[in-house]
């Protein structure tokens, strides 16, 4: 009985654990061209749970990851227009749309959509875009790109940078998975 039992918990343990699968280190990328300058960031410090059982998603980063070629871009970003002393994280909580209808036990790539709340600056709006989603090896990889409105998520731009700023950046999304463990 005892085996029995250990047998089920084990079971029950390692079904959980293979439904969530986690990275620490995605990747997001910023860029907007003006015609004064490039403004191009990139943040590797990106945490994200994939709930392979539903395709629940969520995402978090520190706005201050960010790291930009030049440190005057980074030091503007972070104070002037992300004000990450007030606003710390940046927050996706969503889903992949039909994420059922994707064949986890085979390698492929899928177009995806993705849908779900987005923080940015203390300010949440809806979100829905394109994405793909690839299993290789047994590796879960997604990736999406999308603008982002900065009227939208209320980031206030210098009025000297009004006209050479544009309303959107580009947002480049990529994850490589692996299953949570509790180790």
């Amino acid at each position: 009985m005892r085996y029995l039992l250990l047998v089920v918990f084990a079971t029950v343990l390692l079904t959980a654990s293979a439904q969530k699968q986690i990275t620490k280190t995605g990747t997001i990328e910023i860029f907007s061209e003006t015609p004064l300058f490039t403004i191009e960031g990139t943040n590797k410090k990106v945490a994200s749970i994939l709930n392979t059982e539903n395709g629940e998603v969520v995402a978090s980063t520190l706005v201050r990851s960010f790291k930009f070629h030049e440190a005057l871009v980074e030091e503007h970003f972070n104070e002037n227009y992300m004000e990450s002393h007030a606003f710390p994280k940046s927050i996706f909580k969503g889903r992949i749309i039909d994420f059922s209808s994707l064949d986890l036990s085979k390698d492929g790539t899928y177009d995806i959509m993705i849908e779900g709340k987005l923080t940015i600056h203390g300010e949440t709006n809806y979100v829905k875009e394109k994405g793909t989603i690839t299993f290789a090896d047994g590796i879960i990889s997604a990736s999406t790109e999308f603008p982002v409105s900065l009227k939208a998520y209320k980031i206030r731009v210098e009025k000297a940078y009004t006209k050479a700023i544009q309303d959107e950046i580009l947002l480049k999304i990529h994850f490589n998975y692996k299953p949570y463990s509790k180790k």
